[in-house]
This record gives structure tokens, sequence and C-alpha cells, in this order.
């Protein structure tokens, strides 16, 4: 009987690893700087062109190889790292799995040229394929170099599963800034399509840091130092001023390897937990110096995951580091936990008290609105004009007043209480109780709806255009939807290095909360993807822009009434977009069971 269990021939094998190291040109791209840092380079050079799926260039200074070993490297299994089983517990190099080689050249057409200090000439190897097409001696500095071209050119179906060039290129970047924070000491230049991305000259972390990430974090980021029998920790974390809605700006090295681990996150998180809001995550790089014993890096391909023999022991430790260290800044301030932490003041400052009124007596009626006595501002032709723009998609642009307030008979203003932002109104016998903040979500949020769906002008030019510093992926995902931003109002345009120029905003959108709403823009679009951003973008952008407005606008108490009538124009008035109740409505059934 003909046997049905066969080896796989090498060029298979290769692809099928290939698929588990090489997922993107990233991965490749890890690798090939991971091996230049093993070779002790001092200067690492990346080119890459169409995102790596044309060309992934890695040029070092490192030690080299010989002629044998250039040829062995490409071997399945073939590492310099690893020599008997006991050294796979005691790993301190980043590339040792001994296959990264081999399917890389699995999968695309690939020229090596490598020349070690003690020989005169180096060695250049073409291979395709997992075929080698050509070796001969080379004339060439100390050091290696390694071209990628055409990722996946024989295996189609993989490379049609690759993301956009700009999707891709930020996958590359984050590769780089994981490899270049924990090297410091060498200096890296990263070039895309001709063009320099980057030129990090060698320095100290806080400085690479900021060469990285942006000039936002300096003065905002404190060391930690911490040496146990166990672990040592060392890094940086930065004060709660700078908590990003972002969890990209966190970064845990174990031994110099990036890795990720929801548990010692966790211990990092709830050490912020009382200095920052939930729907922020604090920045920290920081460095884990273990023996290998404890660790296993040998769980995954990527070798980002990895096991600890004593994760409990690790978490307590992080997380009382951590909170010593946020214990001792003394001069961090308190972040808001949320959009109401500081209501209190923020009434004292805009919102003058509301007075008090025991007589019923009616002075002035118009349309269904009951304006109290003579101290109860009237609202003024400009705040009337401003609740009164059309809400709905549907309206017609242009409404007179009164066509507007038509549309909400029977609707009586009481009153507002300013402890609370509480407005009382009455309609259809009913007594409502209104949030003011969640009611203003709302129309702010239907209102812009209906700008940008009647392609009305829904920006506003600044006088001073604002810069901010972003990590590079970050600033990426920006410039990748500048179009897109654009026909939301917002033009962000590249300036130099880390940093974007903001020249327009939505209307009434406070010029202090463009930061925040730029990093809910970033979140939004890794969230939705490239390819969602034109249909899904705008609801989350309004969203966002309505939320800031109500919290942060200055809010006049003669704006109550009109709110009201706003409110009962839009589509939902019941619900904020949020997803919070915009009211609290009390029948005279309920008010009659209540006094019995």
């Amino acid at each position: 009987m003909e046997s049905i269990i066969r080896l796989l021939p090498d060029s298979i094998a290769n692809q099928i690893a290939a698929g588990e190291v090489v997922q993107r040109p990233a991965s490749a791209v890890k690798e090939l700087l991971e091996n230049a840092i093993d070779a002790k380079a001092t200067r690492i050079e990346l080119v890459i062109k169409d995102a790596g799926k044309t060309l992934i260039q890695v040029t070092d200074n490192g030690g080299g190889m010989s002629s044998q070993d250039a040829r062995m490297c490409f071997e399945r299994h073939a590492t310099s790292k690893i020599r008997q089983k006991d050294d796979l517990f005691r790993i301190q190099t980043l590339g040792f799995r001994g296959e990264a080689m081999a399917s890389i050249a699995a999968i695309a057409q690939v020229k090596l040229r490598t020349r070690m200090p003690s020989a005169e000439l180096g060695t250049e190897i073409e291979i395709e394929g997992n075929e080698i097409k050509k070796t001969e001696p080379v004339a060439m500095p100390i050091g290696t170099m390694i071209q990628v071209k055409n990722l996946f050119f024989n295996v189609p179906a993989r490379r049609n599963f690759l993301k956009s060039n700009a999707v891709e290129t930020r996958h590359i970047l984050n590769e780089i800034i994981r490899v270049a924070i924990p090297n410091p000491n060498i200096h890296f230049v990263f070039k895309h399509n001709d063009t320099l991305v980057f030129d990090l000259a060698a320095t100290t972390l806080k400085e690479r840091l900021y060469q990285l990430l942006g000039n936002d974090l300096k003065g905002e980021l404190s060391p930690l130092a911490e040496e146990t029998g166990y672990v040592s920790i060392s890094g940086l974390i930065g004060s709660p001023k700078i908590a990003r809605k972002s969890r990209e700006e966190q970064y845990f090295f174990v031994n110099h390897r990036y890795i990720k681990n929801g548990l010692l996150h966790h211990a990092v998180a709830t050490a912020y937990d009382s200095l920052i809001p939930k729907e922020k995550h604090p920045f920290y790089c920081i460095f884990l110096e273990i023996d290998p014993k404890h660790v296993d890096i040998n769980i995954h391909p990527t070798k980002t995951e990895v096991k600890f023999d004593d994760e409990q022991t690790l978490y307590a430790l992080l997380n009382g580091v951590i909170k010593k260290n946020l214990g001792a800044l003394h001069n961090i301030p308190q972040m808001d936990f949320d959009e109401n932490v500081n209501d209190e003041i923020y009434r004292k400052i805009y919102i003058a008290p509301q007075p008090f009124h025991k007589e019923e007596t009616v002075k002035k009626s118009l349309s269904g609105f009951n304006f109290r006595e003579e101290n109860t501002p009237v609202p003024d032709k400009e705040d009337w004009n401003r609740f009164y723009m059309p809400v709905s998609p549907r309206e017609n642009p242009i409404q007179t007043e009164m066509e507007m307030i038509k549309k909400v008979p029977d609707v009586v203003f009481i009153g507002m209480c300013s402890s609370n932002d509480l407005i009382i109104a009455e309609k259809d016998k009913q007594l409502y109780l209104i949030n003011r903040k969640n009611a203003e979500e709302r129309v702010w949020y239907e209102r812009w709806l209906s700008k940008y769906r009647n392609a009305q002008t829904v920006s506003q030019q600044l006088l001073f255009p604002q810069t901010f510093e972003f990590s590079q992926p970050d600033k990426w995902i920006l410039l990748e939807a500048e179009k897109e931003l654009l026909t939301l109002g917002l033009e962000v345009k590249d300036f130099q290095g880390n940093t974007v120029i903001v020249y327009s905003t939505p209307p009434d959108l406070p010029a202090g909360k463009v930061r925040d709403l730029l990093d809910q823009i970033i979140v939004d679009i890794q969230t939705i993807g490239k390819v969602s951003i034109a249909t899904e973008l705008p609801d989350k952008f309004a969203k966002n822009v309505a939320a800031k407005i109500a919290a942060h606008k200055p809010f006049q108490v003669q704006e109550a009434p009109l709110l009201v009538v706003a409110l009962f124009q839009t589509e939902n008035p019941s619900i904020s977009p949020s997803g919070k109740m915009t009211w609290k409505k009390i029948s005279n059934e309920e008010i009659d069971a209540f006094f019995n």
C-alpha cells in the first residue's frame, strides 16, 4: 500500500514558515533590524519603497559574516545564537530562531552582501525562492547589506492581503520605534521612497524618545530605578498630563526585547487610576532586566509575547514602583476623571446664578415659551440664531425663527438649576427634567451633521494656526486622512519632524480641545481602518466635536430656553450621541402618586 504521509519539499516548508515569520513587510523589517543589532552595528540604515512591497534594504556596519556563514544563514534553523538546548533558557540576543532569512528568501528576491573585519573582500549572494542564483566575492565596507525585493512575488494570494501603502508603512514605523528605543546608542536612518523620514543620531534614552515621539514629552517624563533579586526595573513614565486616548505610546522591554503583556500593562494602568480619566492611557517606556531562566520568549513566532515564571511577584513589584514614583511627583497636577469633575468651577466662572421667582406670573410669552420676571435674561438675536439652526439633515437650511418654533408647540420653559445644569420644562402637560450637557451634545451633533450633509462650510480659520507633535505612526495616520479631515472642517498639514500644523477647525470647538480631538481621530481611524474612513469617520467626528463643545464651551443661562426648542427638533431628542439620556419625564400621575 502506498504511503500517504510524505515529507514536504523544503520550498513548501519554507513558505509555511514564512507565513509565521513574515506576515507583512514590517515583519521582515523587524527581523533584519534585529539581526543588524545582534551584529553589534552602531549605524543602521533602512530604505523601503512602496511600503516595503517593492524594496526593503537594511545596511549596517556590524561584524558581518564569512562566505560560509553567508550561505548558511539561508538554511532553515541555521543560527549563530543557539549551540545546545540549555541556550534556549538563557537567550540574550534578538533573532535566534534561525528561520528569518530562510523564510524571507522563500517569498522574495534577496541580495546579501557581507564582509567581516578580517576579510579583504566580502561575499555577495543572490537568492530567489530559496534558490541560489549567484555567489561571488565583492569589494565593500565592513558590515552587511540585505536587499529584499518584491515581497510575496511567488505567493500572490498573500500579497493581495496586504493593506494600503499608508497602513503598511505605519506598521514599519512601529517596528522601527520598538527597535530604536531600547538602542539609543545606535544611529538609525530611515528613508521611504527616496524621502528621508528620520535620521536618529546616537543619544540618550530620553532624547531618543523625543526624537521619535515628539518634544511634548519634554519635562513630562520621570525616571524609574528599582533593583531586586528577581528583576531590575528602569525606564521612563509620563506624567498624567500627557496621557493619550491611544495605547500606542506604551512600551515594555524585557532584556531589551519589545514585548506585550496584559498583566504587566494592568500593573501600570492601575497605578494611574486616580490620576487620569478612564478613557485615557498613560505613557510609559519600561525596561525589565531579568535572568532569562525566569522568562520564556519562545512561545510565539513574533517573539513579542512572553511568559514569566512568577507573574504575581513581578506584577506587585512593578505596580509598587510606579505608585511610589507617581507619589513623589508633587508638581504633577491631578487630571479630571471625566468631563464633569470640574463642573462646579466651570459654573462659577461661566454661568450666572439663575434668579428664583416665587411668583408664577408670566410677563412675556412667545410661541409656548414663558419668560419669567424682569430679572430673567431674554435671549438676543445672536443666541436665537445660534440655537435655531436647522439640525435635521432633511430640513431646509434656511428657515425663519417662527417656523422653527412651530415644530415644538406647547413647550414651556420653567427654569434652570445652575447647581447641576438641570433645565426644567413642560411639554404636553408633563414635566421634563433636562440634562443641559447631554441635550447640548445632541443638538450640536445633529447641527454639525446637517451642515456636513448639506455641503455647507463646517470650518473656521484659526487666527493663529496651532502646532502639535505626535509619534511618527500617529502623524502618519493624520496625514493619510488629510483629505477626509478637510471635508470635516479640520485642515491638518505636515510641518516638520514630528509636527503637524492645524489651520482650521470645526466652528465653536474650544481652542484648548484641538489636541484632544486629534488624539481621538487617531484612535477612531485605527479602529475603523482606511477603507471605512469616508463612511464612518464623519459620524464619529460629529460625536467627538459635539461632546467637546457641550462640555467646554461657555453656556449662558439665557440660552436654556433656546436649547429646549432645539432639542425637541432633533431626530432623537431623548438620548445623547454618546448614549446618555437627555431627560427624565415625570407625568402628572407620578406627581400625584408621590404626594398621595
